[in-house]
């Protein structure tokens, strides 16, 4: 009897994760979330156990916003995506349906935002700023997804500026330490540069698509060599120089060693198996995202560590939730650590 009820639970576990598209922004864009809400801690002094509840909130409360994200998404893209020959999740879901997990989403994050209030309403407008930004991304008469770099920004703003800007205001307030102006501005700008190339990527990914079911993206507009100029030339360097005053303003050298070891790894993948990491390409490994994503927020939890042994334990638990990312990087330096030792054999 056990057996079999724990099998359907997986079943529908995996269902859950399939329809939520939860693969696709689980630790892409957690963890780096998670690594400003480490670093805005190690900027205030205070150990990250102490901020447990507050980090199990946060997250919880990204989750939500993430589903409805997936939700509201695929259920506004049904005829879109039937045109283009493209898979949608809920093509085949009753409309029954889709306004109940919508309607639960928005009950859910309209309760957090409430609760949110209570803290700070500066916390509540950040949280609240993502949810009415992919909401006019999404829904007509606005659909912004349709109106070039309309699109553009407010999927930017969605799902990277105001997260994390909602992530260090709960920080902060939680902790109650205010955080120097120009973290707040560093962390704006290059969550916002960030996730322009993102979206120009994903958007760039999907142009013959888009082109075959007359969907007016930006790229589609402007040709997908202006948008590449745009994210290369224009977007990335903000983005870099943005991130390198974030890395100054937070002073942690293992940090600072951490991105040192992402470019030899991502050097020996070139040399060694000519693997290219480009800064804005289609359907291709895309610079700083592996670091973002695993690096930095490792490098933190460390020094937090090592100020704070029971600290271990948010390490422990930040790699239980992304460890598959940690562990593709760990198999990348074994492979190279293999090559040098069988070349140096010869």
């Amino acid at each position: 009897m056990g057996q079999p009820f724990v099998s359907s639970l997986r079943r529908m576990g995996a269902q859950i994760n399939v329809l939520v598209r939860a693969r696709e922004w689980w630790g892409y864009k957690f963890s780096p979330l998670l690594a400003t809400a480490y670093a805005t801690t190690y900027l205030t002094g205070t150990s990250l156990w102490s901020l447990l509840p507050c980090l199990l909130i946060l997250l919880l409360a990204l989750t939500v916003g993430a589903v409805y994200v997936s939700l509201i998404n695929d259920w506004t893209d049904r005829a879109i995506d039937r045109a283009a020959g493209k898979s949608n999740r809920l093509a085949d879901k009753s409309t029954s349906f889709v306004w109940s997990a919508l309607g639960l989403c928005l009950a859910t994050g309209l309760a957090f935002g409430c609760y949110f209030w209570t803290i700070a309403p500066a916390v509540s407008l950040w949280y609240s700023g993502a949810w009415i930004a992919y909401s006019l991304y999404s829904i007509p008469p606005f659909r912004l997804k349709t109106r070039s770099f309309a699109g553009v920004l407010a999927d930017a703003a969605g799902a990277h500026l105001f997260p994390q800007l909602f992530t260090v205001a709960l920080i902060s307030h939680w902790v109650g330490h205010t955080v120097p102006d120009g973290w707040w501005w560093a962390i704006g700008v290059w969550s916002l540069a960030c996730g322009i190339r993102n979206i120009l990527w994903h958007v760039l990914s999907d142009v013959v698509a888009d082109r075959q079911a007359g969907i007016n993206t930006f790229v589609t507009h402007v040709g997908e060599v202006t948008a590449q100029r745009l994210g290369q030339w224009v977007i990335f360097p903000v983005e870099v120089t943005a991130f390198a005053v974030l890395l100054i303003l937070l002073a942690n050298p293992a940090a600072l060693i951490a991105l040192a070891l992402h470019v030899i790894q991502e050097f020996m993948r070139r040399k060694l198996w000519n693997v290219r990491l480009y800064v804005l390409a289609p359907n291709q490994r895309i610079m700083l995202n592996e670091y973002y994503i695993t690096y930095y927020p490792l490098a933190i939890l460390l020094t937090q560590s090592a100020r704070y042994p029971v600290d271990m334990a948010v390490l422990v638990l930040h790699l239980l939730l992304f460890g598959s990312h940690l562990s593709d990087s760990l198999r990348n330096a074994y492979h190279i650590a293999g090559h040098l030792r069988h070349r140096l054999l010869r």
